[in-house]
């Protein structure tokens, strides 16, 4: 597991790719090393490709089934989410198994919140 957080969306990807094969490993690395706003921060400028999303996905999901990740995390990372760049697009081009997990983890979010609606909206 690296044991720094990345400095930019390459390093975060390339970590991502080396370690995806290890969904537990993979999702220990995003817990401790790239919190909610680091996501939104690399993706400001380029948008994250949705194969890249769904391994981000997946990395929360794992983390909620071995509950090392509250629902108040979990939110924070779905609010930075929608806050990178084409975020829309990016949800809009997962395949149905990445959208249902996309579902999955917009759950933890209140049912009156934005961010939820809009996940909604990209997800139908």
């Amino acid at each position: 597991i690296p044991t720094s957080r990345p400095k930019n969306s390459f390093e975060l990807l390339r970590n991502f790719n080396s370690l995806k094969r290890y969904p537990a490993v993979l999702a220990s690395y995003v817990r401790e090393q790239v919190p909610p706003a680091l996501v939104q921060g690399l993706f400001t400028r380029v948008p994250m490709e949705p194969d890249d999303l769904a391994v981000l996905l997946s990395a929360l999901q794992t983390n909620v089934k071995e509950a090392k990740l509250g629902s108040d995390r979990v939110a924070e990372y779905l609010r930075q989410l929608v806050r990178t760049k084409s975020a829309d697009i990016q949800i809009s081009m997962l395949s149905a198994s990445e959208r249902e997990v996309l579902q999955d983890l917009a759950q933890v979010l209140p049912a009156s919140d934005a961010v939820r609606t809009m996940l909604q909206r990209s997800l139908s």
